[in-house]
Protein backbone atom coordinates (compact mmCIF):
# COMPACT_ATOMS: atom_id res chain seq x y z
CA UNK A 1 0.00 0.00 0.00
CA UNK A 2 1.26 3.17 -1.09
CA UNK A 3 1.00 5.16 1.99
CA UNK A 4 2.26 8.49 0.66
CA UNK A 5 -0.37 8.32 -2.11
CA UNK A 6 -2.93 7.71 0.30
CA UNK A 7 -2.02 10.90 2.29
CA UNK A 8 -1.89 12.97 -0.61
CA UNK A 9 -5.45 11.23 -1.48
CA UNK A 10 -7.20 12.48 1.76
CA UNK A 11 -5.86 16.22 1.66
CA UNK A 12 -7.11 16.46 -1.78
CA UNK A 13 -10.05 14.78 -0.29
CA UNK A 14 -10.62 17.81 2.16
CA UNK A 15 -9.92 20.09 -0.54
CA UNK A 16 -12.86 19.12 -2.60
CA UNK A 17 -14.93 19.18 0.77
CA UNK A 18 -14.42 22.59 1.82
CA UNK A 19 -15.21 23.49 -1.94
CA UNK A 20 -18.76 21.21 -1.57
CA UNK A 21 -18.84 23.70 1.63
CA UNK A 22 -19.24 26.81 0.21
CA UNK A 23 -20.81 25.75 -2.90
CA UNK A 24 -23.78 24.33 -0.58
CA UNK A 25 -23.83 27.72 1.16
CA UNK A 26 -23.88 29.88 -1.82
CA UNK A 27 -26.41 27.01 -3.37
CA UNK A 28 -28.51 27.45 -0.49
CA UNK A 29 -28.47 31.19 -0.20
CA UNK A 30 -25.77 32.19 2.61
CA UNK A 31 -28.35 34.89 4.82
CA UNK A 32 -30.90 32.08 4.68
CA UNK A 33 -28.66 29.62 6.17
CA UNK A 34 -27.14 31.43 8.84
CA UNK A 35 -30.79 32.53 9.64
CA UNK A 36 -31.26 28.85 9.64
CA UNK A 37 -28.37 27.82 12.10
CA UNK A 38 -29.54 30.60 14.30
CA UNK A 39 -33.20 29.02 14.79
CA UNK A 40 -31.54 25.36 15.19
CA UNK A 41 -32.87 23.67 18.11
CA UNK A 42 -29.68 23.02 19.77
CA UNK A 43 -31.32 20.40 22.33
CA UNK A 44 -31.41 17.79 19.58
CA UNK A 45 -27.67 18.19 19.00
CA UNK A 46 -26.14 15.61 21.64
CA UNK A 47 -28.22 13.21 20.20
CA UNK A 48 -27.53 13.81 16.40
CA UNK A 49 -23.64 13.99 17.45
CA UNK A 50 -24.26 10.61 19.05
CA UNK A 51 -26.14 8.59 16.64
CA UNK A 52 -23.33 8.22 14.08
CA UNK A 53 -20.70 6.90 16.60
CA UNK A 54 -23.71 4.26 17.37
CA UNK A 55 -22.93 3.39 13.91
CA UNK A 56 -19.47 2.90 13.94
CA UNK A 57 -19.78 0.87 17.20
CA UNK A 58 -22.07 -1.74 15.55
CA UNK A 59 -19.80 -1.62 12.53
CA UNK A 60 -16.64 -2.62 15.11
CA UNK A 61 -19.03 -5.73 16.22
CA UNK A 62 -19.19 -6.26 12.65
CA UNK A 63 -15.36 -6.14 11.72
CA UNK A 64 -14.91 -7.90 14.80
CA UNK A 65 -16.48 -10.75 14.05
CA UNK A 66 -15.20 -10.85 11.01
CA UNK A 67 -11.75 -11.44 12.45
CA UNK A 68 -12.70 -14.30 14.59
CA UNK A 69 -14.14 -15.80 11.63
CA UNK A 70 -10.64 -15.87 10.20
CA UNK A 71 -9.02 -16.89 13.17
CA UNK A 72 -7.58 -13.20 13.36
CA UNK A 73 -6.91 -12.64 17.13
CA UNK A 74 -6.19 -8.57 18.13
CA UNK A 75 -6.13 -7.15 21.42
CA UNK A 76 -9.19 -5.08 21.93
CA UNK A 77 -7.55 -1.68 22.52
CA UNK A 78 -5.95 -2.09 19.82
CA UNK A 79 -8.38 -3.50 17.44
CA UNK A 80 -10.49 -0.77 18.05
CA UNK A 81 -7.28 1.81 17.18
CA UNK A 82 -7.29 0.00 13.76
CA UNK A 83 -10.97 0.03 13.46
CA UNK A 84 -11.08 3.59 13.75
CA UNK A 85 -8.36 4.35 11.84
CA UNK A 86 -10.16 3.20 9.01
CA UNK A 87 -12.87 5.42 9.80
CA UNK A 88 -10.55 8.48 8.81
CA UNK A 89 -10.12 7.05 5.04
CA UNK A 90 -13.86 7.33 4.38
CA UNK A 91 -12.95 10.15 2.28
CA UNK A 92 -10.69 7.73 -0.42
CA UNK A 93 -11.79 6.67 -3.64
CA UNK A 94 -14.90 3.71 -3.29
CA UNK A 95 -13.29 3.77 0.34
CA UNK A 96 -9.94 2.02 -0.92
CA UNK A 97 -8.51 3.86 1.59
CA UNK A 98 -9.74 1.61 4.47
CA UNK A 99 -7.25 -1.17 3.24
CA UNK A 100 -5.41 0.59 6.11
CA UNK A 101 -6.77 -1.27 8.72
CA UNK A 102 -5.36 -4.35 6.58
CA UNK A 103 -1.84 -2.56 5.94
CA UNK A 104 -1.98 -2.20 9.61
CA UNK A 105 -2.83 -5.25 10.62
CA UNK A 106 0.14 -6.51 7.99
CA UNK A 107 2.17 -4.58 9.95
CA UNK A 108 1.78 -4.95 13.79
CA UNK A 109 0.59 -8.61 13.75
CA UNK A 110 2.39 -10.36 10.42
CA UNK A 111 -0.80 -10.74 8.91
CA UNK A 112 -1.03 -10.42 4.83
CA UNK A 113 -3.35 -8.17 4.00
CA UNK A 114 -4.51 -11.10 1.27
CA UNK A 115 -6.28 -12.71 4.49
CA UNK A 116 -7.67 -9.25 5.92
CA UNK A 117 -8.75 -6.65 2.64
CA UNK A 118 -11.74 -9.72 2.15
CA UNK A 119 -12.96 -8.29 5.18
CA UNK A 120 -13.14 -4.67 4.00
CA UNK A 121 -14.93 -5.77 0.87
CA UNK A 122 -17.40 -7.89 2.80
CA UNK A 123 -18.14 -5.14 4.82
CA UNK A 124 -18.62 -2.77 1.90
CA UNK A 125 -20.56 -5.04 0.37
CA UNK A 126 -22.81 -6.14 3.48
CA UNK A 127 -23.03 -2.35 3.97
CA UNK A 128 -24.62 -1.70 0.39
CA UNK A 129 -27.42 -4.71 0.98
CA UNK A 130 -28.05 -2.91 4.21
CA UNK A 131 -29.07 0.11 2.64
CA UNK A 132 -30.54 -1.91 -0.15
CA UNK A 133 -32.79 -2.91 1.95
CA UNK A 134 -33.30 0.46 3.73
CA UNK A 135 -33.83 2.13 0.74
CA UNK A 136 -36.05 -0.40 -0.81
CA UNK A 137 -38.55 -0.18 1.73
CA UNK A 138 -38.59 3.70 0.78
CA UNK A 139 -38.86 3.23 -2.60
CA UNK A 140 -42.11 1.01 -2.05
CA UNK A 141 -43.25 4.13 -0.65
CA UNK A 142 -41.68 6.99 -2.37
CA UNK A 143 -41.73 5.11 -6.15
CA UNK A 144 -37.89 6.74 -6.77
CA UNK A 145 -34.98 4.74 -7.47
CA UNK A 146 -36.76 1.33 -8.39
CA UNK A 147 -34.68 1.11 -11.34
CA UNK A 148 -31.29 1.40 -9.87
CA UNK A 149 -32.16 -0.35 -6.85
CA UNK A 150 -33.26 -3.61 -9.03
CA UNK A 151 -29.96 -3.44 -10.96
CA UNK A 152 -28.01 -3.21 -7.80
CA UNK A 153 -29.72 -6.29 -6.31
CA UNK A 154 -29.29 -8.18 -9.26
CA UNK A 155 -25.67 -7.21 -9.24
CA UNK A 156 -25.09 -8.04 -5.90
CA UNK A 157 -26.71 -11.43 -5.86
CA UNK A 158 -24.51 -12.60 -8.96
CA UNK A 159 -21.85 -11.55 -6.87
CA UNK A 160 -22.49 -13.62 -3.68
CA UNK A 161 -23.41 -16.73 -6.18
CA UNK A 162 -20.47 -16.73 -7.27
CA UNK A 163 -18.34 -16.34 -4.16
CA UNK A 164 -20.39 -18.89 -2.34
CA UNK A 165 -19.15 -21.23 -5.53
CA UNK A 166 -15.57 -22.28 -5.13
CA UNK A 167 -15.41 -25.17 -7.78
CA UNK A 168 -16.57 -22.55 -10.20
CA UNK A 169 -14.22 -19.66 -8.76
CA UNK A 170 -10.97 -22.06 -9.06
CA UNK A 171 -12.05 -22.85 -12.79
CA UNK A 172 -12.10 -19.05 -13.53
CA UNK A 173 -9.04 -18.15 -11.92
CA UNK A 174 -6.93 -21.47 -13.32
CA UNK A 175 -6.52 -19.56 -16.81
CA UNK A 176 -4.81 -17.09 -14.84
CA UNK A 177 -1.95 -20.20 -13.23
CA UNK A 178 -0.65 -20.15 -17.28
CA UNK A 179 0.80 -16.45 -17.03
CA UNK A 180 3.84 -15.24 -15.81
CA UNK A 181 2.65 -12.30 -14.60
CA UNK A 182 0.01 -13.61 -12.31
CA UNK A 183 1.81 -17.15 -11.14
CA UNK A 184 3.43 -15.29 -8.43
CA UNK A 185 0.30 -13.89 -6.92
CA UNK A 186 -1.52 -17.24 -7.27
CA UNK A 187 -1.53 -18.43 -3.59
CA UNK A 188 -2.21 -14.83 -2.40
CA UNK A 189 -5.22 -14.55 -5.07
CA UNK A 190 -6.61 -17.95 -3.81
CA UNK A 191 -5.96 -16.84 0.06
CA UNK A 192 -7.95 -13.98 -0.87
CA UNK A 193 -11.08 -15.93 -2.08
CA UNK A 194 -10.71 -18.12 0.83
CA UNK A 195 -11.56 -15.87 3.39
CA UNK A 196 -13.92 -14.09 1.20
CA UNK A 197 -15.76 -17.81 0.58
CA UNK A 198 -15.61 -17.83 4.45
CA UNK A 199 -17.50 -14.48 5.50
CA UNK A 200 -20.15 -14.43 2.96
CA UNK A 201 -21.35 -17.85 3.65
CA UNK A 202 -25.17 -17.54 4.50
CA UNK A 203 -24.75 -17.32 8.44
CA UNK A 204 -21.93 -14.56 8.90
CA UNK A 205 -24.20 -12.83 5.24
CA UNK A 206 -27.53 -12.62 7.68
CA UNK A 207 -25.63 -11.64 10.56
CA UNK A 208 -23.73 -8.91 9.12
CA UNK A 209 -26.33 -7.34 7.08
CA UNK A 210 -28.54 -7.43 10.17
CA UNK A 211 -26.25 -5.29 11.86
CA UNK A 212 -25.34 -3.06 8.67
CA UNK A 213 -29.60 -2.90 8.87
CA UNK A 214 -29.53 -1.51 12.19
CA UNK A 215 -26.67 0.88 12.00
CA UNK A 216 -27.45 2.58 8.76
CA UNK A 217 -31.01 3.00 10.05
CA UNK A 218 -29.53 5.57 13.09
CA UNK A 219 -28.09 7.47 10.02
CA UNK A 220 -31.96 8.11 8.96
CA UNK A 221 -32.37 8.87 12.66
CA UNK A 222 -29.95 11.78 12.27
CA UNK A 223 -31.35 13.33 9.08
CA UNK A 224 -35.16 13.00 10.82
CA UNK A 225 -33.59 14.94 14.33
CA UNK A 226 -31.84 17.15 12.16
CA UNK A 227 -35.24 18.32 10.39
CA UNK A 228 -36.98 18.59 13.21
CA UNK A 229 -34.67 20.39 15.08
CA UNK A 230 -34.95 23.35 11.87
CA UNK A 231 -38.77 23.25 12.26
CA UNK A 232 -39.45 20.81 9.52
CA UNK A 233 -41.31 17.27 10.60
CA UNK A 234 -39.90 14.97 8.09
CA UNK A 235 -41.65 10.85 8.36
CA UNK A 236 -38.83 9.02 10.05
CA UNK A 237 -39.10 6.31 6.54
CA UNK A 238 -38.78 8.91 4.35
CA UNK A 239 -35.46 9.73 6.05
CA UNK A 240 -34.14 6.83 6.32
CA UNK A 241 -34.56 6.28 2.35
CA UNK A 242 -33.15 9.35 1.92
CA UNK A 243 -29.85 8.39 3.36
CA UNK A 244 -29.51 5.37 2.44
CA UNK A 245 -30.47 5.81 -1.68
CA UNK A 246 -27.47 8.65 -1.40
CA UNK A 247 -25.27 6.06 0.01
CA UNK A 248 -26.24 3.81 -2.98
CA UNK A 249 -25.44 6.87 -5.40
CA UNK A 250 -22.71 7.82 -3.53
CA UNK A 251 -21.01 4.38 -3.59
CA UNK A 252 -21.53 4.04 -7.19
CA UNK A 253 -19.90 7.42 -8.20
CA UNK A 254 -16.47 6.23 -6.72
CA UNK A 255 -15.63 9.97 -5.36
CA UNK A 256 -14.07 10.15 -2.56
CA UNK A 257 -16.53 9.96 0.45
CA UNK A 258 -19.03 10.35 -2.17
CA UNK A 259 -18.53 14.52 -1.88
CA UNK A 260 -20.81 16.32 -4.55
CA UNK A 261 -22.81 13.12 -5.28
CA UNK A 262 -24.05 12.04 -2.03
CA UNK A 263 -24.75 16.15 -0.71
CA UNK A 264 -26.61 16.83 -3.91
CA UNK A 265 -28.42 13.70 -3.58
CA UNK A 266 -29.50 14.63 -0.24
CA UNK A 267 -30.41 17.93 -1.01
CA UNK A 268 -32.72 17.19 -4.11
CA UNK A 269 -34.55 14.40 -2.14
CA UNK A 270 -35.40 16.55 0.52
CA UNK A 271 -36.57 19.36 -1.57
CA UNK A 272 -38.17 16.42 -3.18
CA UNK A 273 -40.23 15.60 0.03
CA UNK A 274 -41.32 19.58 0.56
CA UNK A 275 -38.30 20.90 2.59
CA UNK A 276 -37.42 24.73 1.56
CA UNK A 277 -33.90 24.75 -0.15
CA UNK A 278 -32.41 26.55 2.48
CA UNK A 279 -33.21 23.95 5.27
CA UNK A 280 -32.88 21.10 2.86
CA UNK A 281 -29.18 22.68 2.36
CA UNK A 282 -28.91 23.38 6.11
CA UNK A 283 -30.13 19.79 6.99
CA UNK A 284 -27.81 18.21 4.36
CA UNK A 285 -24.55 20.07 5.96
CA UNK A 286 -25.13 19.21 9.50
CA UNK A 287 -26.21 15.60 8.54
CA UNK A 288 -22.66 14.99 6.61
CA UNK A 289 -20.64 16.67 9.63
CA UNK A 290 -22.30 13.92 11.97
CA UNK A 291 -21.93 11.03 9.72
CA UNK A 292 -19.15 11.27 7.70
CA UNK A 293 -16.29 13.91 9.27
CA UNK A 294 -17.43 13.00 12.42
CA UNK A 295 -16.18 9.66 11.89
CA UNK A 296 -13.15 11.07 9.93
CA UNK A 297 -11.62 13.28 12.97
CA UNK A 298 -12.27 10.06 15.34
CA UNK A 299 -10.15 8.06 12.61
CA UNK A 300 -7.49 10.64 12.93
CA UNK A 301 -7.53 10.43 16.64
CA UNK A 302 -7.33 6.78 16.71
CA UNK A 303 -4.76 6.74 13.86
CA UNK A 304 -2.71 9.16 16.16
CA UNK A 305 -3.01 7.38 19.01
CA UNK A 306 -2.15 4.07 17.45
CA UNK A 307 1.32 5.02 16.22
CA UNK A 308 1.81 6.77 19.57
CA UNK A 309 1.36 3.61 21.12
CA UNK A 310 3.40 2.37 18.82
CA UNK A 311 6.28 4.69 19.66
CA UNK A 312 5.84 4.67 23.29
CA UNK A 313 6.01 0.89 22.38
Amino acid sequence: MDVQKLKKGFIFSIFISMIVFVGLSIYGDIDQLVKAFILFDYRYLPFILLLAPLNYFFRYMKWSYYLKLIDVEVARKENILIFLSGLAMTITPGKVGELLKSYLLKEKKGIPMSSTAPLIIGERLTDGISVFILAAIGSITYQHGLKILFFILISIIGFIWLMQRPKLVYKLLDPFNHIKAFRKFDTSIKNFYDKTHIILQTKPLIFAISIGVVSWFFEGVVIYLTALALGFKLPLLACVFVVSFSFIIGALSMVPGGLFVVEGSVVTLLMMMGLTKDISVATTIITRFSTLWLGVVLGLVGLILLYKNRVDA
